[in-house]
């Protein structure tokens, strides 16, 4: 167990951390007031000496109902636990905790807030997208690393009412050692076993009875109050509020305010309402008429910040007001960190709200439009469209949409969108548009295409006709910024619907007989909208436009957007009118644009394209867009080979995301993906298996959402105009999950034949099926690539024969067939075959060639040479490998081949030049490189069948036995065994037996 004593640290400054080290909210204790009562008879918990001789963690429950004072006693304990040298992570619980994603983001978040000034590396941990096990043992890992105990506080478990959620809780109090104790505060008992738990004798009890207040506490509340009140009076009221310490708080407050003692004691034990009714009414009858209005007119606002009172309520003395009522009222707090918002007690605000309604319902609902037409203002949009609807005002609703819709889509909010448009659509076109953009972001191109389609024949858009179908012309200028543009609108719509959703189904291959008077119909001129709008964005980040430069990170300089000559706005949003609903089109624009041109292999467009979007969205705020620009970023270049930038990006993207709701969001999957191949080409093994890891549970939550009606099966589709680019995007990054998958489990297993065996047939099972997948050739033929290497490299050449028939049935495939062969031959020992497959490419420029055709070619040009004792060949051969190879630090492309790389890598040592610091790191890795297998295991793999089969053999079944067992005929077992003994070489039952041990099958 820990020794209990804090090192000490610059973050704390008397047993508190300082302002700027404080975490979140969620993750901070309340504030204690200078009239806090801090109770004597309820001490800071110590850990249990019968917890501790388990080694296990003891675990604290504060128990009591609404206003017993848990909350400020928590707050009181963290303060003293940290005060006396241990480690607090606080969570303020809430109802959206109700969801295991959630709950985990919030527990880690508690314990970073604890341990991490102590364990730098907490920083990098992140939540995966199936929480359970795993995840709470590298917490309880993470908090073992502080130097001293940890207290994890979670206020308010009662709204946790998800199993899932409330068995994470549960798994943590189970494991917690010595060292980690967790502090519960809740109205209600948690299913946490607490009977097991008092057996064990790791239980701490705080009940109700034990919270109310003493005849002490109540004088010592009453005191801070300044009133002075003799013993009769205070023990008279601590008996009538029975010790309630929301009671005895509020009638300090209404005392506080001048009334008599006597009469007020009289009074409120003659009453018979509720006591939180009469106490509240009790503190708003002591305040002026225009105090109360104020209070009742606010309740509908959960936090206030001076500016937003004014708004609601006309008073200039709003902000003045709300400092004196948290300064005088135990039911107004303030935060002061930041711009100071201040809160209601939930007593008092739900008390004023019903008073707000029973006044008038449409006073209530004049409330709620005044503060959405703030927040509309202000720029928060979501609180704008939830307050317009409680006003029940669908022109607010629809103004809030038509300047805000896109803000809410680039923010992750299309749900809150399509609800809204759904409630006050009438026929507006805009507002269709807006649905159907909506509609795309929610993974539904079905309903998006019905939506345009009934766009189509509305007059006066380009998409009806009205213009000569370049989208640009149909923007006039002097437009109200703050207005969405329905051609911009549309012109977006399709390019996006044209990456997520658009099938070979829907195109049309002639023009429709105009002339006899046959108009198109509306998804007939979608389909011509889509033509025109792909080669009006093609036109668009092509004609006239500089080749963009490298790309660097951080503080890249990227290219400017082809939209920047319209004059928008590019800076934060200001307060008052909001003209940025261009500027976040622009934003939408520039990411569907960067999607459509790296669909169609358009890299460096789609490069410029994903860079504008990043300047944009970082200029605009718009954090999830940004991700988006940097996951583009990272696809463009992989597909560029730019492994470099490729890593850069794609972990830029998983640190910007970490604290955000989109950390674990589907949208940043290509992201773990890429970033996991990115560490797998250096050696990381670790982050690779654990981004790689994330990546798979991400595949497999997407994989199990049901599918949009209508949408293509992706395991269905055929030929790869069958489905859209998204879902081809998802295809491929699924399979080189399930690649990367494939050859970090055979470095696993290098020295387990059987393992081996295993992995070649899963990557033969992905390689049979890429002809009848929706991939494009060039996809194919990749993915055919590093699955012939992994055959290779488990041992069966066979198989990488058949892998290099299945790409050279592709198109422009040569490049690659080639360097397949020569690998396969050099592998084989066959020095002159390998060297002949490769001289074809050996005769071009390196420079013109992809990377790994490349790098690989020359390398085995190096490797015979080697061999054949011609080392100033081999030296040669190395040198232009690693000129293409160094740049993108492709360790694991050079080492992987041959064994002899290392050696020829040896051989020249000092003799690299501008290379040598990228040689030394490689002769470093040599040792990491994997390890083939001496011989070939067998010339094909085992089928299914037959590994099962064969593990019959050791056993005295005879063959009718076997075939009882298997309920097949004798015939059929007779056939298996057969193949079985071919390919395994042998004559016998015993000699397969034998074989098969030899082998490591067995």
């Amino acid at each position: 167990m820990h020794s209990g004593t804090a090192r000490a640290t610059d973050e704390h400054v008397g047993g508190r951390r300082s302002a700027a080290c404080r975490p979140s909210p969620k993750h901070r204790p309340p504030g204690l007031t200078v009239r806090t009562v801090r109770r004597a008879a309820i001490p800071a918990p110590v850990p249990l000496a019968s917890a501790t001789e388990r080694a296990r963690g003891t675990l604290v429950l504060v128990a009591g109902s609404v206003g017993t004072g848990k909350t400020t006693l928590l707050a009181d304990w963290s303060e003293a636990l940290e005060g006396r040298g241990d480690l607090v992570g606080w969570a303020s619980l809430d109802r959206e905790d109700n969801d295991p994603q959630v709950m985990a983001e919030t527990l880690l978040g508690a314990v970073r807030a604890a341990v991490g000034p102590h364990v730098p590396a907490i920083d990098e941990e992140t939540v995966p997208s199936r929480v359970g096990h795993a995840f709470v043992s590298r917490l309880i890992g993470l908090a073992g690393e502080a130097p001293t105990d940890t207290w994890l506080v979670l206020d308010d478990l009662h709204l946790v009412r998800d199993p899932r959620c409330v068995e994470l809780v549960g798994l943590i109090v189970r494991w917690a050692p010595p060292y980690l104790h967790v502090v519960i505060g809740t109205r209600a008992d948690p299913g946490l076993r607490l009977a097991r738990l008092r057996l064990e004798e790791r239980l701490v009890e705080v009940r109700e009875h034990q919270l109310r207040f003493s005849v002490d506490d109540t004088r010592e509340l009453l005191s801070r109050h300044d009133l002075d009140l003799d013993d009769g009076q205070v023990r008279h009221l601590q008996e009538l509020t029975e010790g309630w310490a929301a009671g005895v708080a509020l009638a300090a407050v209404s005392l506080a305010r001048g009334r008599d003692a006597e009469g007020f004691l009289r009074e409120f034990a003659r009453s018979h309402r509720a006591m939180s009714g009469y106490l509240v009414e009790e503190v708003l009858a002591s305040l002026d008429e225009s105090t109360r209005d104020f209070l009742v007119s606010t309740s509908v606002l959960e936090d206030l910040t001076p500016e937003l009172a004014a708004a609601v309520t006309g008073r200039d003395d709003a902000g003045a007001l709300l400092e004196a009522l948290s300064s005088d009222n135990a039911m107004v707090t303030v935060d002061r960190v930041g711009p100071p918002t201040y809160r209601y007690h939930v007593l008092l605000r739900s008390y004023l709200g019903a008073m707000l309604e029973s006044r008038s319902l449409r006073g209530a609902r004049e409330v709620h439009a005044r503060a959405a037409q703030w927040y509309a203002a202000h720029d928060v949009p979501g609180q704008a469209l939830r307050h317009a609807e409680a006003a029940g005002d669908l022109g607010l609703m629809s103004d809030v949409i038509h300047h805000h819709a896109l803000h809410l889509l680039l923010d992750g909010r299309a749900a809150d969108v399509e609800a809204a448009v759904r409630t006050v659509h009438e026929g507006d076109p805009v507002m269709t548009a807006v649905a159907a953009l909506a509609s795309l972001d929610l993974s539904d191109p079905v309903s998006a295409r019905v939506q345009l389609a009934s766009l189509a024949t509305q007059p006066g858009t380009w998409l009806a006709g009205a213009t000569d179908g370049d989208p640009a012309s149909a923007d006039p200028a002097g437009r109200d910024p703050g207005v969405l543009p329905l051609e911009r609108l549309l012109s977006v719509g399709l390019r996006w619907l044209s990456f997520v959703g658009d099938d070979a189904g829907h195109r049309r291959t002639e023009s429709p007989p105009e002339h006899l008077g046959v108009q198109p119909t509306g998804d007939e001129r979608v389909t011509d909208g889509l033509a025109a709008e792909l080669s009006s964005t093609l036109r668009t980040w092509s004609v006239g436009r500089p080749a963009p430069g490298a790309v660097t990170l951080p503080g890249v300089d990227l290219p400017t957007s082809p939209y920047a000559a319209e004059g928008l706005p590019r800076r934060g949003r200001p307060a008052g009118r909001v003209p940025h609903a261009r500027t976040d089109l622009t934003l939408l624009d520039e990411l569907t644009s960067g999607g459509v041109l790296l669909g169609a292999g358009r890299l460096d467009e789609a490069r410029a394209a994903y860079g504008a979007a990043l300047v944009t969205a970082r200029d605009a705020g718009h954090v999830l867009s940004a991700l988006q620009a940097m996951v583009g970023l990272a696809s463009v270049a992989a597909g560029q080979e730019d492994l470099v930038h490729m890593r850069a990006w794609s972990e830029q993207v998983l640190a910007d995301a970490q604290g955000t709701p989109w950390a674990m969001s589907p949208r940043l999957l290509p992201a773990h993906v890429l970033a996991a191949w990115g560490a797998f080409h250096v050696f990381d093994a670790e982050t690779a298996r654990e981004r790689n890891r994330t990546a798979l549970e991400l595949v497999a939550a997407v994989t199990a959402v049901p599918p949009v009606a209508g949408a293509p099966d992706l395991d269905l589709v055929d030929g790869p105009d069958a489905t859209s680019t998204a879902a081809r995007g998802l295809e491929q990054l699924a399979r080189l999950a399930r690649m990367l998958q494939a050859h970090l489990d055979l470095d696993a297993a290098a020295a387990e034949p059987g393992a081996r065996q295993d992995v070649a047939t899963r990557v033969m099972a992905d390689a049979r099926a890429v002809s009848r997948l929706s991939m494009t050739p060039a996809m194919a033929v990749a993915e055919l690539s590093r699955a012939h290497l992994v055959v290779l490299l488990a041992g069966f050449p066979r198989l990488a024969i058949e892998i290099e028939q299945l790409c050279a049935a592709l198109p422009g495939s040569q490049v690659e067939t080639a360097v397949m062969t020569s690998v396969r031959h050099l592998r084989a020992g066959e020095d002159v075959a390998a060297r002949t497959a490769a001289a074809p490419l050996l005769s071009l420029d390196p420079a013109s060639l992809p990377l790994r055709p490349a790098v690989t070619a020359h390398l085995v040009k190096a490797v015979v040479a080697h061999r054949n004792a011609q080392p100033t060949v081999a030296h040669e051969g190395l040198v232009v490998a690693l000129t293409r190879a160094a740049p993108q630090r492709a360790l694991r492309m050079v080492l992987e081949l041959a064994p002899e790389v290392a050696d020829v890598l040896a051989v020249g040592a000092g003799r690299f030049g501008e290379l040598e610091p990228f040689a030394l790191v490689l002769r470093e890795h040599a040792l990491e490189a994997p390890v083939p297998p001496t011989e070939p295991l067998l010339d094909v793999a085992l089928s299914a069948r037959e590994l099962s089969l064969l593990r019959e053999l050791p056993s005295l079944l005879t063959v009718a036995e076997i075939a009882d067992a298997r309920a097949v005929s004798r015939n059929t077992v007779k056939t298996q065994l057969r193949s079985l003994f071919q390919k395994l070489g042998v004559g016998s039952r015993r000699d397969a037996v034998a074989a098969a041990r030899r082998l490591g099958l067995l």
